[in-house]
């Protein structure tokens, strides 16, 4: 007998509007068993959106309250009580938290569906032997106070793992300041990727879904441009709910750092579109810049010398000085001129991008060396 195919289920969404997401979000469950085979009454379950900075839902940066809010709504009928809590990039405090929740809707659906905002600012170390590079893992204290996980990811572009989805939504576990020890003590993309497929093992979310109504193209994660896709994903295994948001933008599963190890890794298997057709959807003009259109850039790139890899470059254009890019750098190779602008000393430069990532301003870009446009 052949081995049953993992199923992702795909529903076409064209806007956030809260009823066509509901009905949406209550489908991909009911293609994919039904939710009360992942959830079941009296549980606590923490419901973790993409909650990068604190910026507007119609950024396209965040995980939009529409979709949060239809996910909260379904495990309440299903008898179990929504928690939302993420980690953004920064401190993590209760003031930085407050302020990310209310920018990016997360206030109005927690007032409007009666579900949990986190504010545990506890941290808790899981150990996890399995782990390939991580083999304990410093996070939200909340994990301990749960039953069941489910990760909401926001499909972007990203500098370090091509594109963020399901999988890396789930760094947003790794509370505040302790990314930046991370990145630090995963300093290439290949020991990083690594590192988030063993979180992702070690956490096990019960199931996935990927906001594709409106993704990011260009330099993601917060960077980008909006661009509207008209989905959204879910499913049980997160790998293949990535894989399926990746070939909606064009991209092979080898173009993708975490969907690469885990194939490599055995954790990304054949799956099987439940729903509506993905085909059709495909966007094969999303823009991914051409440093990730090449399944091998990143051996490529950790050969060149320093000077020649890509790097961020600040372009000072909106720079207001406040020094996040100096704090978030794992390498400290961010300094401050007396005009208090940041430059980069790319020497010591890991490529994290973790600087172009937390910009609020979108000052920083991503230069190339003119050799990658062989890599087109």
């Amino acid at each position: 007998m052949a081995e049953r195919k993992t199923v992702v289920a795909l529903r076409r969404c064209a806007d956030y509007d809260d009823r066509a997401v509901q009905e949406a979000i209550d489908a991909i469950f009911a293609l994919c068993g039904g939710i009360e085979h992942v959830i079941r009454p009296g549980q606590r379950v923490l419901v973790k959106p993409n909650l990068l900075m604190k910026r507007a839902p119609d950024r396209a940066t965040t995980t939009h309250p529409a979709v949060a809010r239809a996910i909260v709504r379904a495990v309440q009928a299903a008898g179990a009580a929504p928690i939302l809590a993420d980690s953004p990039g920064g401190p993590y405090t209760r003031g930085m938290l407050a302020g990310v929740y209310e920018a990016c809707g997360m206030r109005a659906v927690a007032e409007e569906t009666g579900c949990l905002l986190n504010d545990d600012f506890s941290t808790t170390t899981r150990f996890f032997e399995a782990g390939r590079v991580a083999r304990h893992l410093d996070l939200l204290g909340v994990l301990d106070q749960v039953d069941a996980v489910i990760t909401v990811g926001k499909l972007k572009t990203h500098g370090l793992t091509t594109m963020t989805g399901c999988v890396k939504n789930l760094y947003g576990l790794v509370p505040g300041t302790t990314k930046v020890e991370y990145h630090a003590r995963y300093p290439d993309a290949e020991l990083f990727t690594h590192m988030l497929l063993d979180l992702c093992a070690c956490v096990k979310p019960c199931f996935s879904i990927l906001d594709a109504i409106e993704g990011m193209e260009g330099e993601g994660p917060s960077g980008g441009k909006p661009r509207h896709i008209g989905a959204l994903i879910g499913g049980r295994d997160p790998h293949a709910v990535d894989a399926a948001g990746a070939r909606l933008i064009g991209l092979r599963p080898e173009q993708v750092t975490t969907l690469h190890a885990a194939m490599q890794r055995g954790m990304l298997g054949d799956y099987e579109v439940a729903g509506d057709a993905l085909e059709p959807m495909i966007l094969h003009d999303f823009d991914v810049p051409m440093r990730m259109r090449r399944a091998n850039w990143v051996n490529l790139v950790s050969r060149l010398p320093q000077r020649l890899r890509p790097r961020p470059v600040f372009t000072h254009r909106n720079c207001d000085g406040c020094g996040t890019c100096v704090r978030a750098c794992p390498a400290k190779a961010i300094g401050m001129d007396e005009a208090r602008r940041p430059h980069v000393d790319v020497c010591a430069c890991i490529r994290c991008y973790c600087c172009q990532e937390l910009c609020h301003k979108t000052d920083v870009v991503v230069k190339r060396n003119p050799l990658f446009a062989l890599l087109k």
